[in-house]
């Protein structure tokens, strides 16, 4: 299985929205994945399995996605989504090293997210890649999760 990076479209709306209501409690919606991808300075990436060398049930489709956004010298992940069957894969791990990258090259100096205090599995992957958390705010997600605020610098 090879897994390549392309660049979200407008076009992928529904696909990013779909993607997201399986990995989501809250997921955004088509409409909300076009509007980010609308804004000055926003990027995305989709991660699409291409199985055509090793047949399999599974076939070539998507894996994940992640959509960012520069403005100035900063950086913020807006979210990061790897569908159940691919994590653990290392396909979050691209993506993430590929924004990085990207928002360096476009000026950013430091990268920044949120993410849910009980959501292990992002956490752990947010702070292997040198995110460390800087803040917290109380409730943030439906249904009353409290996000941690991290960041990380591109130089």
């Amino acid at each position: 299985m090879t897994i390549q990076r392309i660049p979200a479209a407008l076009v992928h709306g529904e696909l990013l929205a779909a993607m997201h209501r399986v990995c989501f409690a809250e997921p955004w919606s088509a409409d909300s994945m076009v509007s980010a991808l609308m804004m000055p300075g926003t990027h995305g990436l989709l991660a699409v399995r291409d199985e055509s060398l090793i047949p399999s049930e599974s076939g070539a489709g998507p894996a994940g996605m992640i959509l960012w956004r520069v403005a100035a010298d900063e950086a913020e992940i807006l979210t990061l989504a790897v569908l159940p069957p691919w994590r653990r894969s290392g396909i979050g791990r691209a993506l993430l090293t590929d924004a990085l990258a990207a928002s360096a090259q476009d000026g950013a100096r430091a990268m920044f997210l949120e993410v849910a205090v009980g959501n292990e599995r992002a956490l752990a992957l947010y702070r292997s890649a040198g995110f460390a958390e800087i803040g917290r705010r109380p409730a943030y997600y439906p249904g009353g999760d409290d996000a941690l605020t991290m960041r990380r610098g591109l130089e």
